[in-house]
């Protein structure tokens, strides 16, 4: 059953997975280097708008039917064994393809690729959770290889709401806060104390900005450990940010082409 979730945001997501990767194979498809795609969150193949019938590829397909220069290995990770056989279909849809399916956690699964990449192989990852399950430390190890450009999906909304206004998160959300920023000084640096006192006599906290700010900081710890960082704002309906799609370049010498292209692409989709 095709996964049923979002909307219009959704089709302009992969609609800029789609022209970067036909534009990163077709750049590199002279060059000396394995091609991979690999996608963390891989989900069965397919999506459905909600209340709709109709139904469109996912991420997976849109991979495999890159058709100038495929991809030489694609690797799909996904944590549900249902989807996972049916991602096992795509064996029979694309029989010449080199697929490898991978059960497991997106974060543990994205680190064993990460430290068994050989020298000649080359990457785009995505990184497209349902809410907030990349860590951090997952994006440092996909930025350390100097060799994947990466495109995340980062829930702007949902992290935004984490980060109440007006005092600070409790204990479990400031344990999430940590793994998604990589340490609480981060988003810590979006709250001042307020002159009003709270209950126990002491100043309150207040949150600086709006998810604007949120944004500014995540990109800020992006651009510390990728070469190059771009990114577009995914909207839904009335116009209220929902995500933020980061496109992170983590080879210096090839960084200044891809954020060029990347650039291209997510204007040419608006937002």
């Amino acid at each position: 059953m095709p996964q049923s979730f979002g909307g219009a945001w959704t089709k302009e997501k992969l609609a800029v997975l789609a022209a970067y990767l036909d534009a990163y194979t077709t750049a590199l498809k002279n060059q000396p280097f394995d091609l991979v795609y690999l996608d963390a969150f891989a989900g069965n193949g397919y999506w459905r708008p909600k209340a709709s019938e109709s139904v469109y590829d996912g991420s997976p397909r849109i991979a495999l039917e890159i058709g100038d220069k495929p991809f030489d290995k694609v690797v799909l990770i996904e944590k549900d064994p249902a989807d996972c056989d049916s991602l096992r279909a795509l064996h029979g849809d694309f029989p010449r393809r080199n697929i490898v399916i991978r059960n497991g956690d997106a974060n543990e699964e994205v680190a064993r690729f990460c430290s068994g990449m050989p020298r000649n192989e080359r990457a785009v990852a995505f990184l497209d959770p349902f809410a907030t399950e990349v860590r951090w430390v997952t994006v440092e190890k996909l930025a350390r290889t100097k060799k994947v450009d990466c495109l995340l999906l980062f829930p702007l909304g949902a992290v935004a709401r984490m980060m109440q206004r007006s005092g600070e998160p409790n204990p479990e959300l400031k344990g999430q806060l940590d793994s998604i920023f990589g340490g609480r000084e981060p988003w810590e640096s979006l709250y001042n104390q307020s002159p009003q006192l709270n209950l126990w006599a002491s100043p309150a906290s207040e949150r600086i900005g709006g998810s604007e700010a949120v944004s500014r900081v995540f990109r800020t710890r992006l651009e510390s450990i990728f070469a190059s960082v771009t990114s577009k704002v995914l909207r839904n309906s009335r116009g209220a940010p929902l995500f933020e799609l980061f496109f992170a370049a983590s080879n210096p010498a090839g960084a200044p082409i891809a954020i060029k292209i990347a650039d291209h692409i997510m204007k040419r989709w608006g937002g």
